[in-house]
């Protein structure tokens, strides 16, 4: 690497350039002590077919010369455009692509100093662009024939600066990478990002089969703009068009998910792509255990958390699960996707065309699910993306999930398929995850699993909505550093929450205004009012109801009576927990029996969630639920019931709270959170789970693979010996008993008597 400074300003503007002389850039770095407000910034010069890798986040600005590619958006040259570029080292980096060839441009063809100083006198002022010296843009320029210009800048973000203050996370955003620009440690810091040559090899890779099914889809959606009343549409009577992506995990379905949006939304002249989302683990738009329908406008550069950070996109639509896989109750996941289903659908004509996400189950109840999804939204391309042999998912690959397949596949609802019409098309694509297009230097990578990813969209979602709330310390402002977002969240103030009446004092209340010296954001009819009167607690307009989400069984509900559930007991559930703030309809509220019962949802309930929450505290006394939420004010009146299910806080909530230390007089020695100490009870070898390599994950036959047929019948009899042993609680007498049923399949045992029940009080 080569590294050139100019010879006049050398302090602030110096010239770097690779050996190969594809890249090269102008990199501003002021005295801050001198002028705090100047911002620092690189100019970065790309040469033909060639491409570069970035490390960090930026804003990009592209200046002049040829479009350049990024994720699949080809982005022209406008200097009054700027991009946000999340590229994080748990992700492959995003890579900046310039191929002459494809755009028709000349390799041979020069941009002058000249054009670029104009460009730069509109983008940054002619004051401060007339300092850039003129031998610089000489240099750079020269060193190769250079097509296109643009200006990276810092992007200062305090939502990442935060996810970045978790122990977990605090390497999110590092910057150990070799051969890259600038190569001074210091100026990489300052700039928030590092540019590296790229040599196809290392970064986020586009296959030829991803481009053809990109213009495919663009095709099919320009098609149906012409002919919307043809006999294709009225056959099938659909007003839209979809492709949804299927695959195992870690095929690339978010990375195609986003290459075929972004190249739509910059390639052609609709404004917007809808995503339907149906990944409720590892979502791309919302926390994990929602179903989302979301109106995408901006190319995405970033991983999901990143999101979280921008304004837009956000979800048009979403319904809460309440868990982080279906198969807790299939039907319920089933319903809540033809909820958000129907929601788009009800976008007024002509419908943006629809992408939709599918989760990465691909066998036994997740192919089944995958059915349905297929039958009830009815894509025009099913883009089905197979492991290759050598990776490590190839297992996992789905059936051809053309039409004879599906009519011969399972239903969830055991309908019979054989009879239904398919008229999608397949389209088969090899997977780019885990090649030699996506391996970057170890290094510089952090391997995080799906409970890391999933933590790190929560902290983003509520660092995020909870970044302008009032809080306790009113020295931070908008532009102020967050801090740990542990620390946030507990500086944040919480509403007061009535869920029933208080024992001391009787108010009807509502979802009231944080406690801040401030009048409320939510209106005076939803503040806390302590002068109203007892009599007045038989109003609960402004309670919330309670849902311990559930699935519905028919055997059971429709038999047995509900148990009855206190104040003292729901608020036990919830507390310290994550809840989803829904707009519940009243059909589905049963009031409480008695003043100090709240309002119950007995069933999981099919509603619209409008934001998620933590019960920072309880007060059953009172019968208030203190809730911190980033919900907008206009959102919170339409909240009737609060639901919690099994999505729940990450692990830093728990493991790095804010204690303060104690201080000796000699050493400050530091204090633990009980019970999580850094002292290891058990050595490492102790600690350690036991592999799973040699057991089956699937048990297809009635013995043990590794066993023998002879060994388990001898065994069979032995094991129809043991007996069922059933604990329940019933009445006996005036007291409460816990009755153990033992039944065993011998003969002699068949009946039950005396001598087979025993009690126990409780």
């Amino acid at each position: 690497m080569a590294l050139i400074n100019t010879l006049s300003n050398a302090s602030e503007f110096s010239v770097h350039a690779m050996p190969s002389g594809s890249l090269s850039c102008i990199i501003y770095n002021p005295n801050c002590h001198e002028d705090p407000t100047q911002e620092p910034f690189c100019i970065v010069f790309m040469t033909a077919r060639s491409t570069c890798s970035i490390y960090g986040r930026l804003k990009l600005t592209h200046l002049c010369g040829a479009p350049i590619l990024i994720l699949g958006a080809l982005l022209k040259a406008d200097s009054t455009v700027h991009y946000p570029i999340f590229s994080p080292n748990s992700h492959a980096p995003v890579t900046i692509e310039q191929s002459v060839d494809v755009q028709g441009y000349a390799g041979s063809e020069f941009i002058a100093p000249s054009v670029v100083k104009e460009e730069l006198y509109s983008l940054l002022g002619h004051e401060f662009a007339s300092r850039i010296p003129e031998e610089s843009l000489v240099l750079a320029t020269g060193s190769g024939p250079c097509t296109c210009v643009f200006v990276c800048r810092p992007y200062r973000c305090r939502v990442m600066d935060s996810l970045s203050s978790v122990k977990r996370f605090k390497r999110l955003y590092s910057f150990d990478v070799p051969l890259c620009l600038p190569e001074d440690s210091k100026i990489r810091r300052t700039l928030g990002f590092c540019l590296r040559e790229n040599d196809f090899t290392s970064g986020f890779k586009v296959s030829s089969d991803m481009v053809n099914l990109s213009v495919k889809f663009k095709s099919m959606v320009l098609l149906n703009s012409h002919t919307s009343g043809g006999n294709e549409v009225r056959k099938t009577n659909k007003t839209f068009r979809g492709l949804l992506i299927a695959g195992p995990k870690g095929a690339g379905k978010s990375s195609l998910l986003k290459y075929i949006a972004n190249d739509f939304l910059t390639s052609s002249n609709d404004s917007s792509v809808a995503v339907l989302d149906c990944d409720i683990g590892q979502p791309e738009f919302t926390p994990c255990g929602m179903v989302s329908l979301t109106i995408v406008k901006n190319p995405l550069f970033g991983p999901p958390f990143a999101h979280q950070a921008l304004p837009e996109p956000k979800p048009i639509c979403q319904c809460f699960v309440g868990s982080i896989t279906p198969s807790d109750d299939p039907s319920f996941y089933l319903d809540c996707l033809a909820y958000v289903f129907e929601a788009y659908k009800r976008i007024p004509d002509p419908k943006p065309p629809l992408l939709i996400n599918t989760m990465g189950w691909t066998q036994g109840l997740g192919l089944t699910l995958l059915v349905e999804q297929i039958r009830m939204i009815r894509p025009d391309i099913v883009a089905q993306i197979q492991m290759n042999k050598g990776q490590s998912g190839a297992r996992q690959n789905l059936p051809i999930m053309d039409a004879d397949n599906l009519c011969s596949s399972e239903s969830w609802y055991l309908q019979d398929l054989s009879r239904e019409e398919f008229c999608h098309e397949v389209v088969v694509l090899s997977s780019m995850s885990g090649t030699s297009g996506q391996q970057e230097i170890p290094s510089s990578r952090c391997h995080f699993g799906p409970p890391d990813h999933r933590d790190l969209t929560m902290l983003a979602y509520f660092a995020a909505t909870l970044a302008n709330a009032p809080t306790s310390l009113p020295a931070k402002g908008r532009v102020d550093q967050l801090g740990h977002p542990v620390a946030h969240f507990l500086d944040c103030l919480p509403y007061r929450v009535p869920l029933t009446c208080s024992l001391e004092r009787t108010t009807p209340g509502g979802v009231t205004e944080p406690d801040s010296p401030t009048k409320g954001a939510l209106g005076s009819g939803s503040s806390f009012d302590e002068s109203v009167s007892k009599d007045s607690c038989d109003n609960d307009q402004f309670r919330l109801a309670v849902c311990l989400m559930r699935s519905r069984c028919a055997i059971i509900d429709d038999r047995c009576e509900p148990l009855e559930l206190t104040i003292e007991m729901v608020m036990s559930c919830i507390n310290a927990t994550v809840v989803a703030l829904c707009a519940v309809p009243t059909n589905l509220i049963q009031k409480g029996v008695t003043s100090r019962s709240c309002a119950i949802i007995p069933f999981s309930p099919v509603c619209e969630c409008l934001g998620l929450g933590i019960c920072r505290a309880i007060d059953p006394v009172a019968g208030l639920l203190y809730l911190t939420t980033g919900v907008p004010a206009e959102d919170l009146v339409k909240v009737t019931g609060i639901l919690r299910g099994n999505v729940n806080l990450p692990q830093c909530f728990f493991l790095e709270q804010p204690v303060p230390h104690i201080s000796t007089d000699e050493v400050p020695a530091p204090v633990f959170l009980p019970y999580l100490g850094p002292v290891e009870t058990q050595g490492m070898g102790r600690a350690g789970l036991p592999s799973r390599r040699s057991y089956p994950r699937t048990q297809h036959h009635d013995f043990h693979r590794t066993g023998s047929s002879e060994m388990f019948n001898r065994m069979r009899p032995q094991i129809r010996e043991f007996p069922l042993i059933i604990v329940t609680t019933c009445e006996i007498g005036e007291r409460n008993g816990l009755v153990i049923f033992v039944h065993s399949n011998r003969a002699k045992d068949k009946r039950i008597n005396s001598a087979h029940l025993s009690t126990k009080p409780v």
